[in-house]
């Protein structure tokens, strides 16, 4: 932590070689990571007896204390007051006191104090010659004791408030840590089951373990609460395509099928599950809504009537299913072309309808027809019998989810964007378009973007399709010229955004007006982070070289190399576009050829690598960074690094 400074009375040399007097100087804060500097000044309207500051301290223009009354006028600086001021604070570097030991300086260090005749000094009148009257020293120096811890006081929570501010914004951006000044050791360890999927609470991750969920602390992983919700139940969402961010939401929807006694307990065999998603499949369901303590708000019963229930943003339900007549060809055997891979002859497909309802009460808060759309989706599976290959057409596929700010509709024929609310994201009819929330609360609309996820951009030029930058209404708010590298991690500061166009790095700000351009980067593929200082663009995993620029200007300010990079890891790296970031540092995760995970801490002001340290001995499992928590998700286990 940067030292605090504290500047006392005069700082600059005046001109006839005395000190000037202190100048108020307006307090700025530079950057939000800064400490406060104050500066402590005389009050003209304090009457402080100077012997309280140990010795002859202030000197008042014309007054008795050594002072010729023709000085010129002003406040001038004399070696006593450091004393009195330090002694005031408690300093211990002092010389010994008349009866203390070293480093405790008197209050007054008048060596008459002892002597009875001294002790109580007459009154006169300063202007016969006679001393000054002596006031309150005591009460003086509690005074400046006091006014100092104001200042102090005030600095600590002055800095308190914003460190507490600077962390909530890295816990709510995209891939943003807490900070993480060395390698991570695990904090905590929780044996728990993960293939019902993990759903999100202020400060707490909740699984479900057989029939119950269970909430623990993202913190120390202690538990907070356990209810029933039912054999197979799912609450919140799945991770699909993109790591949450944002605050979550403060209520928790849990679906559970509704099985015979002896499949809940194991003894039959009857339920199967979605292959897509690994849920359930039932014709009754229990909805369980539980709050952020654990308290149960309401329980109902449903079917899968307007589509199997799951989790929806915010506590509610969703559900998709297919309108109109079943197609004729579903299931039928196709031929695939065995150079281009292209079905011929695919049978035409059905619509679907979403919609989202309250999980308490069942209403429904909106929903919205999606055409079927060919070329959208998939629509084919490939099976192998008896060393024979077969393509067979599969067009009642369907599901959605709700992801990070979207609800998203997949399936044969039907691909599909929307808001929480309800608003359609993508351009209807278009089968290859896909949309990205991003942090700010808008929306990037990638022409040719469709089957890739959060962060992660199709590359190529989109040839005629035009980008777009959509508000929470669908709106289009401005158009980027070519494809936007959306950044894998923020730390929630207004950082650049970066979008590749005719060779170059074209960066702009939130409202789409033209900050730089550059091409001294050559064939970007991927911003691993964007910060308000500095922007990490990489070649992508086949490359490894990644560089980092000034975000206000666009200049290069380090590069690193794959080699760099697998020194520092201590192998070799196969795979590596992936980073998240605590605000100061790009925390890379290199993927080694033998399959262990390892984090590089990358500086991002000069690009040297700050620390490196592996993920952990569970092999598959995947650290992510969940509220500003870094964790390491596993098959049957989920620990806390830091």
């Amino acid at each position: 932590e940067r030292a605090r400074c504290l500047s006392l009375g005069p700082s600059a040399q005046s001109g006839n070689g005395g000190l000037a007097p202190a100048v108020r100087r307006p307090l700025r804060r530079r950057d939000a990571r800064d400490r406060l500097t104050f500066e402590l000044v005389e009050s003209d309207d304090v009457d402080a007896d100077a012997d309280a500051l140990g010795g002859p301290g202030l000197a008042l223009p014309g007054g008795p204390r050594g002072v010729p009354s023709g000085a010129p006028r002003g406040t001038t600086w004399t070696p006593g007051a450091t004393a009195g001021v330090r002694a005031a604070l408690g300093a211990t570097d002092g010389p010994a006191g008349p009866d203390g030991p070293p480093g405790r300086a008197s209050v007054d260090d008048d060596p008459a104090e002892n002597d009875p005749a001294e002790s109580e000094p007459a009154e006169s009148d300063p202007a016969e010659g006679g001393p000054p009257r002596r006031g309150r020293p005591a009460a003086v120096v509690a005074g400046v004791a006091a006014g100092v811890a104001l200042v102090l006081g005030g600095m600590l929570a002055v800095d308190a408030w914003q460190g507490r501010a600077d962390l909530e914004r890295l816990r709510a951006a995209p891939g943003g840590l807490e900070p993480l000044p060395d390698a991570p050791v695990e904090r905590w360890t929780a044996d728990v089951e993960v293939s019902s999927g993990l759903a999100l609470l202020p400060g707490a991750v909740v699984t479900v373990e057989d029939g119950t969920a269970v909430a623990r602390s993202l913190d120390d992983g202690a538990e907070r609460w356990r209810v029933d919700v039912g054999a197979y139940a799912s609450c919140g969402g799945l991770f699909f395509w993109s790591l949450p961010f944002g605050e979550p939401a403060s209520t928790l929807a849990c679906v559970a099928p509704v099985v015979p006694d002896e499949d809940a307990s194991g003894g039959g065999a009857e339920l199967t599950f979605e292959r897509e998603t690994g849920r359930a499949l039932a014709s009754d369901w229990t909805v369980t809504v539980l709050a952020a303590d654990g308290e149960v708000l309401g329980r109902r019963d449903t079917t899968s009537d307007g589509g199997t229930p799951a989790p929806g943003p915010g506590g509610t339900i969703l559900r998709a299913e297919r309108v109109g007549e079943v197609p004729a060809g579903d299931g039928a055997v196709v031929e695939q072309d065995p150079t281009t891979g292209e079905v011929a002859d695919l049978p035409t497909g059905r619509p679907a309808v979403v919609r989202v309802e309250d999980a308490l009460t069942g209403d429904v808060r909106w929903e919205a027809d999606v055409p079927f759309v060919a070329g959208a989706g998939q629509c084919v599976e490939w099976a192998e019998t008896e060393g024979t290959e077969t393509v067979r057409a599969q067009l009642e596929n369907l599901w959605a989810a709700s992801e990070t700010h979207l609800v998203r509709v997949e399936g044969c024929g039907v691909t599909a964007w929307f808001t929480p609310g309800g608003e359609r994201l993508d351009e209807v009819g278009d089968p290859l378009d896909g949309v990205v929330a991003l942090a700010d609360g808008t929306y990037y609309r990638d022409p040719r973007g469709n089957g890739n996820g959060w962060g992660f951009t199709s590359a190529g030029d989109p040839g005629g399709a035009r980008h777009a930058i959509l508000g929470a209404d669908g709106a289009v708010r401005w158009e980027p010229p070519g494809p936007l590298l959306v950044p894998r991690s923020t730390d929630g500061s207004d950082a650049p955004l970066l979008a590749r166009y005719e060779g170059e790095l074209v960066a702009f700000d939130g409202d789409g007006s033209e900050l730089w351009r550059s091409s001294e980067v050559v064939a970007p593929e991927a911003v691993l982070v964007a910060t308000h200082d500095t922007v990490v663009v990489s070649g992508g995993s086949s490359t490894g070289w990644m560089t980092g620029l000034d975000a206000t200007s666009g200049t290069v300010r380090w590069s690193l190399d794959r080699e760099t990079v697998e020194a520092a890891g201590g192998g070799s790296v196969s795979w590596m576009d992936t980073a998240y970031t605590d605000g100061r540092r790009a925390i890379l995760l290199a993927y080694q050829d033998d399959g262990r995970t390892d984090l590089l801490a990358i500086d991002l002001a000069d690009g040297h690598v700050a620390w490196s340290g592996g993920v952990g001995p569970e092999e598959g499992s995947w650290p992510v960074p969940l509220q500003g928590r870094l964790l390491r998700i596993g098959q049957s286990e989920i620990a806390r690094l830091g």
